[in-house]
């Protein structure tokens, strides 16, 4: 046990132009259901979940296992979404909070730490787009966002990140925590681009994040991760002939508000991330204009994730970024020296294993490793 410790928090001392966290989206395929919410019941999966850290610590060598923590999960009442001023024990499933908890705790025994991904959906109103909104009123899952969604959500990610913390023994194996949520699709990053088609989404998103990130920066005592970023290489449609500080608005948008208007900026930038696009066919390097926008010694904060390589090349159809061949190995030696070079803070990659529907994992469906992507990770 004390070797395993020794070794974690070596690895998690970022080396001369190394990368601190080194990591994957968590999916572990324990049941015949690739979309068993596993962590709703740990009790049954955990034998084999912490056998799969483990594991995966000891092949990779890496330090960091990415989780989305849901809220229809830590909902007592499946969609019945929390009120402000309620306390924890009125709305809360207090068993899968304890569950998160014990979650990170057996990331500590194996050595690893966890990115913890709060996902709430209700970052506009459902009345400002009814039709795209993900928490519909006979939702079964979904909590509906009321006229003044941001005073429930703040208080949902202040009290998870207390208790969990609080909870967790080890609450130090909690890399970070990352405000997340896409009000159409749940667990996605938000939308914090701009669309002269639809202004209404980014001005009530504006008012959303201003109002809560104070507070979810302010919860516990881990550092914070600022609301994922997402880049956009798509072609055609909207984004046909879109300028690269278009499909990166994003990055302006959230640096403005988080940096220039709050004067609260994150510990912490992440960001999902596409090969080949510094610099992109269309000749911009776009990885060195996001550094440029996040500001003056943003590359050291900044997480790259959801690295689109092994299994995700069909993702990469109908974007810009035209890979001519390369194979999804290619994509993420990419991804890793776009690392070293800028000098990140750190990666993950989507994901830890495949499922029947996707092969993007470091970990086939039979539980053998990838060896072209594991020795990439041991290279870090």
């Amino acid at each position: 046990m004390l070797t395993a410790l020794l070794a974690a928090a070596a690895s998690c001392a970022a080396a001369p132009g190394g990368a601190r966290w080194r990591g994957v989206h968590f999916n572990p395929q324990v049941h015949a259901d690739p979309n068993f919410p596993w962590l709703l019941h740990y009790a049954t999966c955990r034998p084999a979940v912490r056998a799969a850290l483990r594991e995966f610590r000891a092949e990779t060598g890496a330090n960091l296992v990415d989780l989305f923590v849901m809220i229809p999960n830590s909902l007592r009442t499946p969609a019945r979404g929390n009120r402000a001023g309620e306390p924890l024990e009125a709305w809360a499933n207090l068993g899968f909070l304890d569950n998160v908890a014990l979650f990170v705790d057996d990331c500590h025994e194996a050595g690893l730490s966890a990115e913890l991904d709060l996902v709430d959906n209700r970052w506009i109103p459902y009345s400002v787009d009814p039709a795209g909104h993900i928490g519909k009123p006979d939702s079964p899952w979904w909590p509906t966002a009321d006229e003044r969604p941001w005073d429930e959500a703040a208080a949902w990610y202040a009290q998870v990140i207390a208790a969990v913390e609080a909870r967790a023994r080890h609450p130090e194996a909690i890399a970070f925590w990352c405000m997340m949520g896409n009000y159409h699709w749940g667990a996605a990053e938000p939308v914090l681009w701009s669309d002269e088609g639809r202004p209404e989404i980014l001005q009530w998103t504006e008012r959303f994040v201003k109002r809560v990130w104070p507070a979810f920066r302010a919860a516990g005592k881990r550092p914070k991760a600022a609301p994922i970023l997402l880049p956009i290489f798509a072609e055609g449609g909207y984004w046909e002939k879109r300028t690269p500080a278009e499909r990166l608005s994003g990055f302006a948008n959230l640096k403005r508000w988080l940096v220039d208007d709050l004067k609260r900026p994150p510990d912490l930038w992440v960001m999902s991330s596409y090969p080949y696009c510094d610099p992109a066919p269309d000749g911009f390097s776009y990885l060195r204009e996001i550094v440029r926008i996040l500001g003056k010694g943003s590359a050291r904060r900044l997480i790259t994730t959801d690295l689109m390589a092994v299994g995700h090349e069909d993702e990469l159809t109908g974007t810009i970024l035209r890979p001519a061949g390369r194979t999804g190995r290619d994509a993420l030696a990419w991804h890793l020296a776009k690392v070293r070079e800028y000098g990140m803070a750190g990666w993950w990659i989507w994901a830890y294993q495949d499922t029947p529907a996707s092969a993007s994992g470091v970990r086939r469906l039979d539980g053998a490793w990838k060896r072209e992507i594991v020795e990439l990770i041991k290279a870090k």
